[in-house]
């Protein structure tokens, strides 16, 4: 996948971490889809969840078929509500290159926010993204404070002679509607069976690995500890996770901490995981946690070796709870 995007911040984990990904280069990939015409699948793609996940499949199986490319146009971030995003830029940009999407278009939010449906349609889809088709969900809106939605862009892509297909709702198995607020719902109660039902793969954490206060090391279960994002967590606790490293093909197992370490009143928010079986220097990595189940939720312990027995107890179950794991879903590493 190719990446279109002005602010290779916003990226740097996923280039990192996907070191085959091509460095972007902004102009050269703009120039480059404009010499055919492209399939254009518009929204937010919060998660990549199962509906998203629908219209991706679709897309890339119709651009396969009229040999064209396929461009992901989102937008870098949202004006409000960033606490509740369940995927960073990077994350997201994971999750859709695991969906075979040739390009990733970030867009800047406020070069668009003022267009008129119209001048979307003419100034981004036609004049930019060369669209031949437009790929969008039921309850897409689009345009100066939303004033465009489905029944505005089919009427303004028919002038244009551009084909929209619009994505019905995608319903799980009690009939009810997949979105990504019923995701962030589950994040946030700790449901992670629920959240990976919805989404089709396990809720992720990316980031850089970065020195912290060294408390795991003193307590004899080291952690890898990764900066807070600008994105939704689960609440604060301890959970069974696995964890891939870049440059590492092997998958590992371990636990992992969210929250402020009560016990020990350092205050600070903090990810971090004890991997096992792990003993590298891996500062300044990247790592992707998939976060599997919630072991506990957060407690401040009465003394520091109150705080190492339980940790100790926390590994122990799930060491114990791997070997399930792995029958329940035997397709996974």
């Amino acid at each position: 996948m190719k990446f279109i995007v002005e602010n290779l911040a916003e990226i740097k984990d996923i280039i990192e971490y996907h070191n085959d990904i091509e460095l972007p280069d902004y102009n050269k990939n703009l120039k480059e889809i404009k010499q055919n015409k492209n399939i254009v699948i518009l929204g937010n793609f919060d998660g990549v969840h199962k509906g998203h996940q629908i219209i991706l499949k679709k897309s890339v199986s119709k651009a396969k078929e009229e040999n064209l490319k396929t461009i992901v146009y989102t937008f870098n971030e949202y004006p409000k509500n960033q606490q509740t995003k369940i995927t960073t830029c990077s994350e997201k940009a994971y999750l859709l290159n695991e969906n075979g999407i040739d390009y990733l278009y970030l867009e800047q939010f406020e070069k668009v926010r003022n267009y008129t449906p119209k001048e979307f349609v003419e100034k981004v889809l036609v004049d930019t993204l060369n669209a031949k088709e437009v790929y969008c969900g039921f309850n897409f809106t689009f345009g100066k404070a939303k004033s465009g939605d489905v029944s505005t862009l089919e009427k303004l892509l028919k002038d244009k002679n551009i084909k929209l297909n619009v994505q019905e709702p995608v319903r799980d198995k009690n009939k009810e509607i997949i979105s990504s607020t019923r995701v962030r719902n589950y994040i946030k109660e700790g449901n992670f069976e629920k959240v990976r039902e919805l989404l089709g793969h396990n809720f992720i954490i990316l980031g850089e690995v970065v020195y912290g206060k060294q408390l795991g090391r003193v307590l004899g279960f080291p952690t890898a500890n990764l900066r807070f994002e600008n994105k939704i967590y689960p609440e604060f606790g301890v959970y069974g996770v696995k964890v891939h490293i870049e440059d590492d093909e092997k998958i590992y197992n371990g636990v992992m901490n969210i929250g402020k370490n009560p016990t020990v009143d350092i205050g600070v928010l903090s990810v971090e995981a004890n991997i096992f079986d792990f003993s590298e220097d891996i500062y300044g990595k990247i790592i992707l946690i998939e976060v599997l189940e919630n072991i506990r939720s957060e407690k401040k312990f009465d003394s520091v070796d109150e705080l190492k027995k339980q940790i100790g107890n926390d590994v122990d179950y799930w060491k114990n709870k791997i070997s399930y794991w792995r029958k329940k879903y035997p397709k996974e590493k």
